[in-house]
């Protein structure tokens, strides 16, 4: 009870503050989200395409997800979010190839912002999520499932920035959590150009991997940005890879006729 307490106490006293930028935040690019909602009556799209690859497999695979974010302020520091995935996989074998295809994620959920920095204390989020089961036959999972991140960056010197992300998964098919992180870096290049180097990875069932990636935004306008980004992952004697490409974008009419 003290726990549930606390946080609402902590969403009480967060929701006077100011969540509004003037310059778009976004989750993209990277793998890491941030601990800032969008603001109060401020509609976000991120979209981007993935192409990746398994190919030192015995049989090489291949494939695109098509991810697509959308995000709505209800308060300051409160928001709603969904999570649209399409993906098409192709695994060849010795003599023919199967594919795959359909809609591989479908989440709603929300993000909290809990505090701001102060000195060396980062500002912090929360976000959850509910994955949707049955969405498709090749990639639907069984049972609903939750995602949860609690999420904890700071501000560094330069207008350089640290992100964590840490988080537990289940994949609506069976009942082993998969616990993850995200370690992002992120820095100004030249007026509207910014870059980030990441280290992210998981463990379940007690298989550990790790994978890395980086990439560069560019801000056409406080309201658009585009991106591009790319990784690696050596894992279990299997190498992998993936090149993506998106943009980010809001609509923040709806905050100005409020």
């Amino acid at each position: 009870m003290r726990i549930i307490k606390t946080l609402i106490l902590l969403f009480i006293s967060q929701i006077a503050f100011g969540q509004f930028s003037e310059t778009i935040r976004t989750g993209r690019p990277g793998q890491a989200i941030g601990a800032f909602t969008v603001g109060k009556n401020i509609l976000q799209f991120q979209q981007g395409l993935d192409y990746y690859s398994f190919a030192d497999t015995k049989f090489p695979l291949r494939g695109f997800v098509s991810n697509n974010v959308v995000r709505f302020g209800i308060l300051e520091t409160v928001e709603l979010s969904a999570l649209v995935d399409y993906q098409y996989e192709n695994t060849k074998f010795d003599t023919a190839s199967v594919s795959l295809s359909g809609l591989s994620n479908l989440h709603f959920g929300f993000r909290f912002h809990i505090n701001d920095q102060k000195g060396w204390l980062p500002t912090t989020g929360f976000q959850m999520r509910l994955k949707m089961p049955k969405i498709s036959t090749d990639f639907g999972s069984n049972q609903l499932a939750t995602v949860m991140v609690f999420v904890a960056n700071w501000s560094l010197p330069k207008n350089m920035t640290l992100g964590t992300n840490w988080i537990l998964s289940y994949n609506g098919n069976d009942h082993f959590p998969t616990g993850k992180y995200v370690l992002n870096f992120g820095f100004p290049i030249y007026k509207k150009w910014s870059g980030f180097i990441e280290n992210y990875g998981q463990v379940s069932q007690n298989l550990f991997q790790t994978r890395f990636d980086g990439g560069f935004a560019y801000l056409i306008n406080n309201n658009v940005q585009l991106d591009i980004s790319a990784g690696y992952g050596n894992n279990q004697k299997i190498q992998d890879y993936f090149v993506s490409t998106g943009i980010s974008w809001r609509i923040t009419n709806f905050r100005k006729n409020k």
